[in-house]
C-alpha cells in the first residue's frame, strides 16, 4: 500500500497478506465489527454500581473498534470518511433500535464518543506514518555528513 505523506514524498507500507486472503480477513472482519456493534446496541446490563453505565462503555469500544476497521479498509488517509461512515450508521442503528430499547439519547451520545475516540487515535496513528519517512531520511542524510 503506498501513501503520500504530507511532503509529498510516498510512503509505502506492506500488511500481512495479500490479495484473495486479504480481501477475505478484511471482510470476515467487517461482519464481526458490525455484528459486535449491534450487540452493543441491544446490550442490557443487570445490576448497579459500575454495571449500571457498562452499557455505555461497550458502546463506546464497539464502535471505536468499527470505526478503526472501517478506516483500515478504506484506508488511514481517508480516517475521516470512516468516521462519517460509522456515525451516519451508528445514527441509524440507535434510532431504529431506540423505541425498543428505550435508552434514549444517551447510547448516541457513547457511540459517538467511541468514534472521536478512535478518529483522534487513528490521527495520531497517521502522523507516525508520516512522520517516520521523514525521520529516518534526515537521520540518513545526517550520517552521510
Amino acid at each position: 500500500m503506498q501513501i503520500e505523506s504530507h511532503a509529498g514524498s510516498p510512503v509505502t507500507r506492506k500488511y500481512w497478506v495479500t490479495g484473495i486472503p486479504q480481501q477475505i480477513a478484511t471482510g470476515l472482519c467487517g461482519v464481526i465489527a458490525v455484528f459486535i456493534a449491534l450487540k452493543a446496541v441491544a446490550f442490557d446490563p443487570e445490576g448497579t454500581g459500575l454495571a449500571t453505565n457498562s452499557d455505555h462503555f461497550v458502546r463506546v469500544l464497539s464502535f471505536a473498534a468499527l470505526t478503526v476497521w472501517t478506516a483500515f479498509t478504506i484506508g488511514v488517509q481517508r480516517r475521516n470518511i470512516a468516521a462519517i461512515i460509522s456515525l451516519v450508521f451508528a445514527i441509524i442503528v440507535e434510532l431504529l433500535l431506540i423505541p425498543t430499547t428505550h435508552s434514549g439519547l444517551s447510547t448516541i451520545t457513547a457511540a459517538n464518543l467511541g468514534i472521536v475516540l478512535a478518529y483522534c487515535g487513528l490521527e495520531l496513528y497517521w502522523n507516525a506514518l508520516v512522520e517516520a519517512p521523514n525521520a529516518d531520511q534526515s537521520q540518513t542524510e545526517a550520517s552521510k555528513d
